[in-house]
């Protein structure tokens, strides 16, 4: 911020410690505060969504609560779980905590993560008569797992793997790495191990630089390269040279394909998704079907 200051006028001095701390700091408080109440105003009015987000770190867990009402959204509070059990009971006393909080009148929906636990908790909640609530898991987490529970089909498995191999190949070199980049024009993405939609990130690279990675395959430099007869050389070109890998991922990323679409809409901050949800499941089936390596429409 202070570079950017000192190229539009170098004789403006910036602010000092003490008046960011003891100063425009308060000032921000006292502001974020006021818009702050002028929003839980509205809650009785229109009601409120708590969304409940867990966080995992090294050495510390945490929950996040952040209040939801009519297009906008505040954050609530953190807890630090580190030492809990993080088991129904606790977090039917972190809710139940949380809803007295904003205003048992005012909680109209509970938005948690899809594991039993919340699952739990959401129908304690809801046949408890003094709340009159809904808790729905997250869309985004729902679909997030439909991707990690086809990630285990063997097709999947297969695909990745193999991608897997040729990619970390093509990096653990220099030489393989630069015939990459001048065939393919751009990297690859590189398979992760965390997150679901991760596969179909990759694959769908792997498609897009299908005429590269066969060219750099097929080169000179690479049958002059001392490391084509290498175990891990000959695996890569033969998942290459195979038309039935480039047959199995071209379907694998139809599979994914609308999957991943619908959680990008689902996962959106531009717009409320809820009222296009349904129609958007409808469609993702349907172009699933068609490409169904079980062949039916289970």
């Amino acid at each position: 911020m202070f570079d950017v200051v000192a190229k539009a006028n170098p004789r403006i001095k910036g602010m000092t410690a003490y008046e960011v701390m003891n100063v425009y700091l308060l000032k921000e408080k006292t502001n974020l505060k006021m818009y702050i109440d002028e929003l839980k105003v509205m809650w009785k009015s229109y009601g409120v969504t708590i969304m409940c987000d867990g966080w995992t770190g090294s050495t510390r867990k945490s929950i996040n609560f952040m209040v939801y009402c009519d297009g906008r959204t505040i954050f609530l509070k953190s807890i630090d779980a580190s030492m809990e059990t993080n088991d129904a009971k606790y977090i039917y006393k972190l809710l139940k905590g949380v809803v007295e909080e904003v205003g048992i009148q005012n909680v109209v929906l509970i938005v948690t993560d899809n594991e039993s636990n919340y699952k739990k908790v959401g129908i304690k909640m809801m046949n408890n008569p003094r709340f009159q609530l809904f808790l729905t898991p997250y869309a985004a987490h729902c679909i997030d797992l439909m991707l990690k529970d086809m990630g285990k089909l063997k097709i999947m498995q297969n695909v990745v793997e193999r991608a897997r191999q040729v990619s970390t190949f093509a990096y653990n070199h220099g030489f393989s790495l630069n015939l990459l980049r001048e065939k393919c024009g751009s990297d690859l993405v590189r398979p992760g191990l965390t997150r679901f939609a991760t596969n179909y990130i990759v694959l769908q690279s792997f498609e897009s630089k299908k005429i590269g990675l066969r060219s750099m395959f097929t080169s000179n430099e690479w049958f002059d390269w001392r490391e084509l007869g290498s175990t891990s050389g000959r695996e890569a070109q033969a998942t290459i040279s195979s038309e039935e890998f480039w047959t199995q991922l071209g379907k694998v990323v139809k599979i994914l394909a609308p999957i991943v679409s619908l959680l990008k809409l689902v996962d959106s901050a531009f717009k409320p998704t809820l009222p296009s949800l349904w129609a958007a499941i409808t469609m993702m089936k349907e172009n699933v079907y068609p490409v169904n390596p079980c062949g039916n429409r289970k």
